[in-house]
């Protein structure tokens, strides 16, 4: 296994948009639950894989008394922001430590789910919150694109989930467990929401997704996980607005200290 950023979901300027895309598709999703879960205005928050930031400033306004800790393995957009209470720090949350009860609240996006490390890392977590803090974790779960009505989108979907889960480890259906298994890791009072999306081509979803396959398009050629002409074929649908479907479900899990 390779490590996440290694050759897949390395920063570039064609990474850089993707992560654009995914703050303004999927930032009002995370800020509507972290607004019910509570944040109070001095809360000591950690972004783990802040990518962009875009949630990590968010936060920078939304505990205006507190501070803000944005992780990240590449950093580099991160430093790019100016804000007095948000600390931007290189991190790999499955090695490098944190103090023992130190945040009021930990986001992590798309990060857990890549990592085969992750029961371990979830108990770390636990340790770094102080006692009723909590910790919301947004996954993707692969099964709206079982049955997806068009064969094209649902082998290319498919197919870059099984390069990802065998080159970097990731489990695509982790998430779908993970609320049930938060009360082994020390949590209490979980819980969980899910949401299914409605792509349409030519959409800001629809970018996301066919920006996400393209950063692998050589792997999956190469690799014979998909032909030349299927992953042109799957760009031009998700360019086509009379294309309709689902995109994976994004699962949020939550519990506290």
């Amino acid at each position: 296994m390779e490590k996440y950023g290694q050759t897949l979901f390395t920063l570039d300027s064609a990474e850089e948009a993707r992560l654009a895309l995914l703050a303004e598709v999927f930032d009002p999703l995370c800020r509507e639950t972290l607004r019910d879960l509570v944040i109070a205005p001095d809360a000591r928050c950690l972004e783990v894989g802040a990518g962009s930031g875009s949630v990590a400033s968010w936060l920078c306004e939304e505990a205006r008394e507190g501070e803000v800790v944005a992780t990240d393995i590449d950093p580099a957009l991160l430093d790019r922001i100016e804000h007095p209470r948000l600390r931007a720090l290189r991190h790999d949350v499955t090695t490098d430590p944190f103090p023992e009860d130190s945040f009021d609240l930990v986001h992590a996006r798309l990060v857990l789910s890549h990592l085969p490390q992750r029961d371990d890392v979830m108990r770390r977590i636990h340790g770094w919150l102080r006692p009723g803090g909590f910790v919301l974790i947004e996954s993707f779960c692969w099964f709206p694109i079982d049955s997806s009505p068009h064969p094209l989108y649902r082998k290319v979907m498919g197919a870059w989930s099984d390069l990802i889960c065998g080159t970097l480890g990731t489990d695509s259906w982790w998430s779908r467990s993970q609320p049930a298994s938060f009360a082994g890791y020390g949590y209490r009072d979980v819980g969980a929401r899910t949401h299914t999306q409605n792509v349409r081509g030519g959409t800001p979803l629809a970018d996301f997704w066919r920006l996400t396959v393209h950063m692998s398009h050589r792997r999956l050629v190469d690799g014979g996980h998909a032909t030349e002409d299927e992953l042109q074929d799957f760009y031009a649908l998700l360019a086509d607005p009379d294309f309709w479907d689902l995109t994976p479900a994004l699962i949020q899990s939550w519990g506290r200290k």
